[in-house]
This record gives structure tokens, sequence and C-alpha cells, in this order.
């Protein structure tokens, strides 16, 4: 019987992983805390910059009259969003507000 070292090393290592388990760091996510309305009055707030994305969030089926026949298209909705990020100098704190400005439809319909 001819045994393979490679083979045998390898249940070896196999075994020993399983048999002693490894612990492994837990994720480095930390929840910051939010300024309070005395720190507010600490900060010197000012608008660093503004930023507009359009993103596709959805889509519907719509049925209209042509001819007089009765067609379906599909309305393709977007929504724009508004991002302003703000910036104090005395602290170097960074801090942004993000708002749904307009929903808009691809589609002129009801």
């Amino acid at each position: 019987m001819v045994i393979d070292v490679k083979k045998l090393f390898l249940v070896i290592g196999l075994a020993f992983m399983i048999s002693f388990p490894i612990d492994l760091p837990e994720a480095g996510a930390e929840v910051m805390e939010q300024d309070t309305e005395a720190d507010n009055e600490q900060h010197n707030w000012q608008e660093y910059s503004t930023d507009y994305n359009t993103i596709q969030t959805g889509s519907h089926e719509y049925t209209y009259w042509k001819n007089f026949i009765r067609e379906t298209r599909t309305c393709k909705i977007y929504q724009r969003i508004k991002t302003v990020v703000y910036y104090c100098d005395i602290h170097d704190h960074t801090k942004s507000e993000t708002e749904v400005e307009e929903t808009i439809h691809s589609g002129r319909h009801s």
C-alpha cells in the first residue's frame, strides 16, 4: 500500500483547521454620535459644495390612445437628488444633507 505524502499532509491540515476554529475580528463599523445643539453653536458651518444627481428609481406601464388604437408604453421614473456639503474650518469637520428635489416621469400621462 502506497501512501501519498501530499494527500496525508492535506488531510491532517484540514482536520487541524476544522478542530481549531479561527476567531475573525469583528467589523470595524462605529456609531458616530450626532452633534448636539451645544456643539452646533461652536461650529462655523459654511456651504462647501452642492451636487445634483438624477437616478432611475423605477418604471411603470401606461396606456394611451393613438389614431383610435389603444397603445401601451413604459414610463421611466427618475428622482433628482440634491446633496449639500458643509464644512467647519474650526474643527475640520464636514456634514452633508441629502434631499429628493423632484420626481420626473419620462412619459406625459395622468
